[in-house]
């Protein structure tokens, strides 16, 4: 099924929304000197500002987006609840702090240098590095609040949806329905949608993998994985062979992630930033206990 129109502006608007923020990253990133630290600490605000200000109209258009895809797909809606987009803008979707995730640009940057890359070499590879993330945290904004929106409607879940053409990754998960409280599984620059919708009206909203392998539709497969399925092998089992690299990479990213943010908080006086909405609602055991939770960490009213 193709996308319902209401999904199909909202990923306009994210689109948006990534091409001004990492716009704008460039013009700060160009201003990076040698002295890396000095040259970040002139800058960095500025760009917090600016990102957290693309989050928070990436999370907006959330708000928006849910009540109408569901008009549109002429489903039930009653939320118990208002989501605050504001919750959503100046942190990572860990709960991270923006300013210390941005700083990762720099970290980057330090890498290679250490590694020997000439200064100039070393910016290049930081502000690629800054490219990706902060697509990232426009679309993670976005996805963050529709779950949040999700979250306060009983008995609402989410299709995943792909924007064709897409990875083997992302293909075998396509049209699959998901619990409020399940994480969106991505990967960098993952452009998949979240569709809002109950079990009930799932079938109406579902795509099917095989469509997409079939069609041409998935990009990305190395030589072995296409033979293999030319071959007439599963294709869950052949995507989830190298989908098992991949998990470990990320796990592998999390922990030092999770280092770098022990580091950035070790003795702080002031409390940790709001814990990310994926690990919230996946912490509890009830959409009642979601409720109170997310209003209690501000997420909503």
């Amino acid at each position: 099924m193709a996308l319902p129109q209401s999904a199909a502006d909202f990923y306009r608007t994210q689109q948006r929304l990534q091409l001004v923020l990492v716009a704008a990253g460039r013009r700060a990133w160009a201003r990076m000197l040698a002295d890396f630290d000095a040259s970040w600490a002139a800058i960095a605000p500025g760009l917090v500002g600016v990102a957290s200000a693309a989050q928070l109209a990436s999370a907006t258009a959330a708000t928006a987006y849910v009540p109408a895809v569901l008009a549109e797909t002429g489903q039930p809606d009653a939320p118990e609840a208002r989501v605050r987009p504001q919750a959503f803008a100046g942190i990572a979707a860990d709960g991270r702090g923006l300013d210390g995730l941005l700083q990762g640009a720099v970290v980057t940057a330090k890498r290679a240098s250490g590694a020997g890359a000439p200064p100039a070499d070393a910016l290049a590879q930081g502000g690629r590095w800054l490219d990706a993330l902060l697509q990232g945290v426009v679309t993670d904004a976005g996805r963050g609040a529709t779950q949040a929106e999700v979250a306060v409607r009983p008995h609402m879940g989410f299709v995943r949806m792909v924007n064709p053409p897409c990875c083997g990754r992302c293909a075998i998960l396509a049209g699959r329905w998901y619990a409020y409280d399940a994480g969106f599984r991505r990967h960098p620059r993952c452009d998949c949608t979240a569709i809002p919708s109950t079990r009930d009206g799932w079938e109406r909203l579902s795509i099917s993998p095989a469509e997409l392998f079939a069609n041409g539709h998935v990009k990305g497969l190395t030589q072995r994985e296409t033979d293999r399925l030319a071959a007439g092998e599963d294709r869950n089992k052949v995507i989830n062979a190298s989908r098992d690299m991949w998990r470990a990479r990320i796990a592998e990213q999390k922990a030092a992630d999770q280092a770098r943010r022990d580091s950035l908080w070790a003795g702080a006086t002031s409390p940790r930033p709001t814990v990310g909405i994926e690990d919230l609602l996946a912490s509890l055991t009830s959409r009642v206990e979601a409720l109170g939770a997310m209003k209690a960490q501000g997420y909503a009213a």
